[in-house]
């Protein structure tokens, strides 16, 4: 019998301003902002990102990540069927995002 190791990966999506995104290259870590709650909110499809960069920053005015996470963590995280009236997304604290890779690609 074999069995498999590798741990399960799930790709999750966030719109970001250009600050957030340099605090998160320097210090590989999602920090809270001013005036914000330490949670952070990731879109499951691409698509609904751009989405929600549009109505939250500003069509044009956003970055956007990707991260890769196990998927025993991410299903740890809040989950909404259709956040918004936008689509699916999942919700998680600042302590559960230790171990991620991210990718930018917008």
């Amino acid at each position: 019998m074999s069995i498999n190791h590798e741990v399960m990966k799930v790709k999750l999506y966030r719109a970001m301003s250009q600050m957030e995104l340099e605090q998160l290259l320097l210090t590989g870590e999602f920090a809270a902002g001013p005036n914000s709650l330490e949670v952070k909110f990731f879109a499951e499809q691409f698509e609904d990102a751009v989405k929600w960069g549009d109505l939250l920053l500003g069509k044009g005015n956003y970055r956007m990540v990707e991260i890769n996470i196990s998927s025993q963590v991410a299903d740890s995280f809040l989950c909404w069927e259709k956040l918004d009236g936008i689509g699916p997304a999942r919700c998680a604290e600042l302590e559960q995002l230790k171990d991620f890779t991210v990718r930018i690609i917008l």
